[in-house]
């Protein structure tokens, strides 16, 4: 049967009991969980990576991921507008699922890639679920369910590094992908059997264009900027990828101005607290990818290599200076969504970037004992739970329903896009000092962790700064009525 839309452009929600709530919620966590478990449990086993298919080019397994994801992004929101969030969210699971396989059975590097190429296009089943949950939640509950779904990672923060580095240190890093591939076999079955289907709908066109040319001139900007040091800074081949990605990129900005829907909605972007909380996720991003990333690299590095840092950590036992940041991230997002709920997004995320630039310094000056670390950890964790539950709510707090999918992918492109370049610049920065190189291992100077945490320390303030900017809250829409955003239909 049709259903009517409600006065806001919402769709009828399903009667739903407080505790079918709570399952349904988990089940979508469950699902979640697969995007920051995508980096929680593979940036730990980088290093064993490298070994294996004798590569310098380790980084690009998190990028090619985060790269593809973010490609997919809007082109997937936009699908789930159309066609259904839930059915679209499935087909981007088996898609996972796929990549996942082809990872865990890859005999050479460029396979190894290409798996965790069909593994991004799994990554956008958070905006699906962004979406899913402001339509079939009571209003009064998407706050909540929002900071509960953005701050799964959490929970990937304490199991993923457990479950990871036992994994590694008894079935090498192919273990890995086998986990992923069950873990989303059971959340896909999950989602299939007891979640409803969204029944807002929009007709809106794919602009497949502009997503290649995203691609494109990402994928070939990030390769000129990771080879810079390598190839020299002036080279020839240098100039070439880096003022080519450019043009790339601007050719796209000028593809995306033309459309009357386009891949980024342009619209959209002139609403300031929008364009603030894109903002804001792009840069959060690069500090939640930094430390994902660094952090296992830096307690990992042999005390024996006298370098005057590191602490010998086996591969599981990088979980023990993660926990720290996974459990108080579960705690902070839930809170900052009850904040966001009564006092607004805006104040959460100002406090979020402030408490992630903390925990950066603290990593970048004092990680000479396990305590130390641990504080910084609990001090990021805290900015990091925060600032990814407030960044969600904010975007519901001012735009409407029929774009809800279109916004969630522009949310979530940014972020991707912040995490893709993130972990070139970061790794850039740490080997900018030099690196050592004993047997197939590659040690870094304790001088590049410093210049690449205080770097991370510089977008978390950024992320405050856009928040500043974000403007007060406002009726769920009230900033972008005007825009065009195509007609809700049942």
């Amino acid at each position: 049967m049709n259903q009517i839309p409600m006065p806001t452009g919402e769709a009828e929600r399903p009667p739903l009991s407080r505790g079918r709530s709570v399952l349904l919620l988990l089940v979508i966590v469950l699902l979640v969980e697969i995007v920051p478990l995508t980096y929680t449990l593979v940036t730990p086993a980088l290093t064993q990576i490298a070994e294996e298919f004798s590569t310098t080019q380790v980084a690009w397994v998190i990028t090619l991921t985060t790269l593809v994801g973010a490609a997919a992004t809007p082109v997937v929101g936009k699908l789930g507008d159309v066609h259904g969030k839930k059915r679209v969210l499935l087909a981007v699971s088996v898609v996972f699922v796929a990549g996942s396989l082809l990872a865990a059975l890859a005999p050479d590097f460029p396979l190894l890639l290409t798996g965790r190429a069909l593994q991004g296009i799994g990554l956008p089943v958070m905006v699906l679920a962004y979406g899913l949950v402001r339509d079939i939640f009571r209003p009064k509950l998407v706050a909540v369910a929002l900071g509960l779904v953005s701050t799964g990672m959490g929970i990937s923060a304490v199991i993923g590094p457990v479950v990871g580095g036992y994994l590694i240190d008894h079935f090498g890093y192919t273990g890995l992908f086998w986990f992923q591939v069950v873990h989303a076999l059971i959340a896909l079955t999950l989602v299939a059997v007891l979640l409803p289907e969204s029944a807002l709908r929009a007709r809106a066109r794919l602009d497949w264009a502009g997503a290649g040319l995203l691609s494109l001139g990402a994928t070939v900007l990030l390769l000129g900027l990771s080879e810079s040091k390598d190839w020299g800074f002036t080279s020839g081949r240098t100039l070439v990828c880096v003022i080519g990605g450019v043009v790339v990129l601007a050719v796209w900005l000028t593809h995306e101005r033309r459309l009357p829907e386009p891949l980024i909605d342009l619209a959209l972007l002139k609403q300031r607290p929008v364009a603030m909380a894109l903002t804001a996720s792009a840069v959060v991003q690069i500090a939640f990818v930094g430390q994902s990333m660094l952090v296992p690299m830096l307690v990992m590095m042999p005390e024996s290599a006298g370098l005057g840092y590191g602490f010998g950590s086996s591969a599981l036992g990088v979980a023990r200076f993660m926990l720290p940041l996974g459990i108080v991230a579960m705690i902070s997002g839930p809170l900052a969504g009850h904040a966001s709920r009564r006092f607004g997004a805006r104040p959460a995320l100002m406090f979020g970037g402030v408490a992630v630039a903390g925990g950066a310094v603290l990593l970048a000056v004092r990680h000479d004992t396990v305590p130390q670390m641990m504080i910084a950890m609990v001090v990021f964790g805290i900015g990091l739970g925060t600032s990814s539950s407030a960044l969600p709510n904010l975007l519901v707090q001012h735009v409407p329903a029929q774009v809800q999918g279109i916004a969630g992918g522009m949310l979530n492109l940014t972020g991707s896009l912040g995490s893709a370049f993130g972990t070139q610049m970061l790794v850039v920065i740490l080997a900018a000092p030099g690196v050592v190189t004993a047997g197939r291992s590659t040690m870094y100077p304790e001088s590049g962790f410093v210049a690449a945490f205080l770097t991370m320390a510089a977008v978390g303030l950024c992320a405050a700064i856009a928040a500043t900017f974000a403007g007060p809250r406002e009726g769920a829409g009230a900033a972008v009525r005007s825009v065009p955003a195509g007609q809700a239909v049942h």
